[in-house]
C-alpha cells in the first residue's frame, strides 16, 4: 500500500458532496486499495461527514481532507468552520435523515470533533 493525500475547499452545496466522494474514490486509488466493497464503505463516511458539514454547519465553504497512509489507515478530516458540532440522533422508522453520524459510528475506527473539524478513521488494512 501507498500513502495517498488529497484537500479541498468548496462552497457549503450539497452538489459538492459528490466531488468529495469522487476524491475519496481517487486517493484510495492511488494508495492502491482495489475492494470496492472498501471504497464505498470509506465514500459513504466522506458523504455522511461533508452532508453534515453542508446541512447543518453556518459557514458559508467546507474543507476537506482525506490521507491513507502505508498501513492502510484512513484519515478524514471536515472543517465546516463553525462553532457547533454533530449530533448523534435516534431518528425514528419514518424518519427521512438523522442516520448520518450513527453511521460514521458504526463504521469508522473512531471519530470526533477537533475545534470546527470533524473527523474519522477507517482501517483499510485490516480489512
Amino acid at each position: 500500500m501507498r500513502s495517498a493525500h488529497a484537500e479541498m475547499s468548496f462552497d457549503a452545496d450539497p452538489r459538492r458532496v459528490e466531488t468529495a466522494r469522487r476524491v475519496t474514490a481517487a486517493v484510495l486509488g492511488r494508495a492502491g486499495v482495489r475492494d470496492h466493497d472498501v471504497v464505498g464503505t470509506v465514500q459513504l463516511l466522506v458523504s455522511e461527514i461533508v452532508t453534515n458539514a453542508i446541512v447543518h454547519g453556518t459557514a458559508n465553504s467546507v474543507s476537506f481532507q482525506i490521507t491513507c497512509d502505508t498501513a492502510g489507515d484512513v484519515l478524514i478530516q471536515v472543517d465546516d468552520h463553525s462553532s457547533g458540532g454533530p449530533e448523534v440522533r435516534e431518528a425514528g422508522p419514518d424518519d427521512e435523515g438523522g442516520r448520518g453520524m450513527q453511521l460514521v459510528i458504526c463504521l469508522a475506527r473512531d471519530w470526533g470533533r477537533k475545534g470546527t473539524c470533524t473527523w474519522c478513521t477507517f482501517a483499510v488494512g485490516s480489512c
